[in-house]
């Protein structure tokens, strides 16, 4: 499995989850701002599943090997 194909919706995920926690953990009620809260960390992360990762143009390569 190719990890690095994933790796920065893997992140995303995890700091949505830390904002759904932190909204269900600090007072008990689920209010709704903290819905909206996790509407968008969710979108988020959809949005950066969807936006493919950047190819290192040969400048970077060659820079990289030096």
């Amino acid at each position: 499995m190719n990890l690095g194909k994933y790796a920065k919706t893997v992140v995303a995920a995890l700091f949505a989850a830390v904002v759904v926690a932190k909204s269900a953990i600090t007072d008990g009620v689920y209010a709704p701002s903290e819905v909206i809260e996790t509407i968008i960390a969710v979108l988020t992360v959809l949005g950066v599943y969807v936006v493919p990762n950047a190819k290192k143009s040969d400048d970077q390569r060659n820079s990289l090997a030096s």
